[in-house]
């Protein structure tokens, strides 16, 4: 069984496994090309891209043992405002990646430092990791900031460590140990 797969919440977010249902919410913001300006994948074109992504999800909560995705549900209105992803988890090394998209509409409001924050906790007191880490495209500034606020610290830059759009941009690393978490908590 995936030692990620759990539900959290907040007085605000549930985070919960992705369902067909979120299909509209996610294409909402998937398929707007400023989302996705800084990732590695285009803008969906078509709701068929969004279902597949979510089908593939939630095969990979199912079958991986090294990552999970949850959608992030604003539970005020039952809709789903962006992802969490936890991935390349090492046991050995008690170490995993994070990444994250918010449908635009809902930020600057706080949401995703608070679902970052809640698997903060989890990893760290349930799943006895040590460390977990975060990277963006330098240009990627709202990203870097939720690092940020959520306590992780820079490490470093990674010189045209990602092909974006056909053009290489240079990375930024984030990281937080668990000792600086409860140093935090």
């Amino acid at each position: 069984m995936n030692i990620f797969s759990t539900d959290m919440e907040s007085d605000r977010l549930h985070l919960r496994n992705l369902s067909q249902a979120d299909v509209k919410d996610m294409f909402e913001y998937s398929s707007n090309p400023e989302v996705t300006k800084y990732l590695e994948w285009d803008a969906h074109k078509d709701i068929k891209q969004t279902k597949h992504f979510i089908e593939r999800s939630i095969s990979e909560n199912k079958n991986s043992d090294n990552s999970f995705v949850w959608g992030i549900e604003l539970k005020e209105h039952a809709k789903l405002i962006g992802v969490l992803r936890i991935y390349d988890y090492s046991p050995k090394n008690r170490r995993a990646e994070i990444s994250y998209i918010l449908n635009p509409a809902y930020s600057g409001k706080g949401y995703m430092s608070e679902a970052i924050l809640l698997l903060f906790e989890f990893c760290f007191t349930k799943c006895n990791l040590n460390r977990i880490q975060a990277k963006c495209s330098v240009f990627n500034t709202g990203s870097e900031k939720v690092m940020q606020r959520t306590g992780m610290l820079y490490e470093g830059l990674m010189k045209e460590y990602t092909c974006i759009h056909e053009k290489f941009h240079n990375e930024l690393l984030y990281a937080i140990t668990s000792d600086g978490y409860f140093k935090n908590i």
